[in-house]
């Protein structure tokens, strides 16, 4: 995200610093699945999703990296009547701003991915143009071409303080020394709501834990593998090469918003849900896995905008685990506000002041997770 978005301002010549306190691309974005899709459930994240699909599709050309972007499709397979109604409204919604979506039977999902389980479905949902790309590679090209336009990029430096004076940012403080700045603008992902207190401002993100495991080489199931998640269960799985990712879907506060200690009992979890829904995945054996950090806000949608009462402070966080595949769009519209005054979109749904002067936490005993966030 703070690379789309130095890229995006560094294009209309403004002078840009991204501060990384270690190496582009090695926080929550190197933990990503990279999955790319356009079905969401508002309007504005169909546009988010259909712009950064065309980004997506001519990467390698504007940037000159090659970001491995494949279309094997999206595919959400749906157990409850209740569930599939939310789903035919979205479809239409989708559908209606342009993107191929449409809802399929248990037999035309399987027809699909053929090793799935499907006799307890009663329908599925297919994007098949929707896929998924590599984030390390998005990532570099943005950080490459913003170079090549004047933005610096400065890695291993820790910011330390946001300096406001009268109410306005004049800079910030690192390891490194001072920097002036009338704009700062927080992209920290997981951290934004630490990063939000160096300003005295309360930033309703709450990082959440989640796994990806993934098996050996497994040729019993053949590719291309659309993303494919079980909404019954949370756990979603593609074909990544010759292996399987696997993840349970878990969202879990582990009190920390850097690094995600794995938790290996959480294999049994993902095998038991995995087995059900593709049974022949019990022959493959668990090679490893990761766990990263999604930064989820109380209602499901990203916090885009200047931050209340700190002139010049611009949040753009709390994607929910999408951030990734948003970032093209995001990018241009945060540079278009910070340069024009406004976005050229309507943004209303991620505005900042939404959730009043407090800081209200997830509903329920635990975190909200977005079902449509991969």
């Amino acid at each position: 995200m703070g690379c789309s978005i130095a890229y995006h301002l560094a294009r209309r010549g403004a002078d840009v610093v991204v501060l990384e306190r270690e190496a582009v691309g090695s926080g929550t974005t190197s933990k990503a699945a990279g999955g790319i899709r356009a079905q969401f459930p508002t309007e504005t994240e169909i546009r988010f999703s259909l712009e950064s699909l065309r980004v997506f599709e001519s990467f390698k050309d504007e940037f000159g990296v090659d970001p491995g972007f494949r279309q094997i499709g999206y595919l959400f397979l749906v157990a409850d009547e209740a569930d599939l109604r939310g789903f035919e409204r979205r479809v239409a919604l989708q559908r209606g701003l342009g993107a191929d979506v449409r809802i399929v039977s248990p037999r035309e999902a399987q027809a699909i991915v053929p090793a799935l389980r499907v006799d307890d479905l009663v329908a599925a949902v297919w994007g098949p143009r929707d896929g998924f790309a590599g984030p390390a590679e998005i990532t570099a090209g943005f950080a490459r071409r913003a170079r090549e336009l004047g933005a610096s990029i400065r890695e291993g430096i820790e910011v330390t303080g946001i300096e406001v004076e009268k109410g306005r940012v004049r800079g910030l403080t690192t390891a490194d020394g001072p920097i002036a700045a009338e704009v700062v603008v927080n992209a920290a992902g997981p951290s934004a709501a630490r990063i939000g207190r160096l300003a005295s401002v309360t930033i309703p993100v709450f990082p959440r834990r989640r796994h990806i495991f993934f098996t050996g080489p497994f040729p019993e199931l053949p590719g291309p593998v659309p993303l494919t998640t079980d909404r019954a269960s949370g756990f979603y799985f593609r074909k990544e090469m010759e292996q399987v990712l696997l993840s349970p879907g878990d969202v879990q506060d582990v009190g920390a918003d850097l690094v995600a200690p794995m938790d290996w009992s959480m294999v049994e979890e993902t095998v038991t849900k995995a087995v059900h829904r593709l049974p022949i995945i019990e022959r493959a054996r668990i090679a490893g896995g990761w766990a990263g950090l999604r930064p989820l806000t109380p209602d499901d949608h990203a916090i885009i905008g200047p931050a209340p009462g700190v002139e010049g402070f611009f949040l753009a966080v709390g994607f929910g685990g999408h951030g990734f595949q948003h970032s093209p769009a995001t990018g241009r519209l945060v540079a278009e506000w910070i340069l024009d005054g406004r976005p050229s979109m309507d943004l209303w749904l991620f505005d900042p002041a939404r959730f009043g002067d407090g800081a209200p936490g997830l509903p329920g005993d635990g975190p909200r997770d977005n079902p449509d966030a991969e």
